[in-house]
């Protein structure tokens, strides 16, 4: 890949937030350009379903739990006040 290739593929997929303080570069990451919106309706399927849990939807029907790795530690997150 030529330097003008991947200096134009480093300032499309480099992010920093400037709040955190924290960068975050795949621009070196094997994947096409076309790979974000290929991959767009899975993406936002995944985000629907993080949401969902996050609100206190069942993750194992089998045992009816939910996901609660992130409100354990900070129990104000918790999707009800009966396990706040």
């Amino acid at each position: 890949m030529s330097f003008s290739s991947l200096w134009q593929r480093f300032q499309r997929y480099f992010l920093y937030y400037r709040d955190l303080d924290f960068s975050f570069d795949i621009s070196r990451m094997k994947f096409p350009d076309d790979f974000f919106e290929k991959m767009g309706p899975q993406i936002d399927k995944a985000f629907t379903a993080m949401r969902a849990l996050e609100a206190g939807a069942i993750a194992n029907p089998t045992e009816k739990r939910m996901v609660g790795h992130y409100w354990l530690r900070n129990p104000a997150l918790a999707p009800t006040p009966e396990i706040r």
